[in-house]
């Protein structure tokens, strides 16, 4: 059954050891990160995120930025939702994305921040097959629907020439069961597993700038 095109960002599929995740806060799974108030770009349930440096405010975070991880910058994990004082409604508030707005203080972000983290992600074009496993890829980051909050990003096509250092690492296409859409790896728009390749917990480069 070919594909259609549905990207839905990435969702977590396991672990690399097999644990189970536990998304405790600061646990092996989901950490509090902060976003600023003030930052207007939306972050999708799902989306790539990476800390802020170099420029006001630091120690956020922010959503990631396609084609900025060629070799320099580091992930800090996917974004599963956040929890703020909402401005308009006047009370504390828990969203499955960030809309941009409506905060007032900080916001506190959920991210899978787990080096070991297994996650589905949608190819953008392909199809990405077993040949292209091991190899690391990009992402494409797409429009957050503001209707669910859902991520749109899909996973860049890899090549044997990517740079070492993209957020990601393939471990190969998503088969069954094989009428789900996305699971027929001969067509473009397969389902994929990745894991994270260079995120803050598993190297030491530049977090962002």
């Amino acid at each position: 059954m070919a594909n259609t095109a549905g990207p839905f960002g990435a969702l977590q599929w396991g672990t690399v050891n097999g644990a189970t995740p536990n998304f405790m806060q600061w646990g092996s799974a989901t950490a509090a990160f902060r976003i600023a108030s003030g930052y207007g770009t939306a972050i999708g349930f799902g989306d790539l995120v990476t800390l802020v440096a170099g420029s006001s405010p630091t120690g956020y975070i922010q959503r990631w930025i396609a084609g900025d991880g060629s070799a320099t910058y580091q992930v800090a994990g996917v974004f599963y939702g956040c929890a703020y004082n909402s401005t308009g409604q006047k009370k504390r508030v828990w969203n499955n994305w960030w809309p941009g707005s409506d905060a007032t203080g900080d916001v506190e972000a959920y991210v899978c921040a787990d080096p070991s983290a297994l996650f589905m992600i949608q190819a953008n074009s392909g199809p990405i097959d077993q040949t292209y496993t091991g190899l690391t890829a990009d992402v494409v980051m797409g429009t957050v629907n503001t209707t669910t909050g859902q991520s749109a990003m899909s996973l860049a096509t890899p090549s044997a020439s990517s740079p070492a250092n993209l957020p990601f690492k393939v471990l190969g296409p998503i088969t069954a069961p094989p009428s789900v859409n996305g699971n027929d790896d001969t067509t473009a728009y397969n389902n994929v597993l990745v894991t994270f390749n260079n995120q803050i917990f598993k190297s030491l480069l530049t977090i962002h700038s």
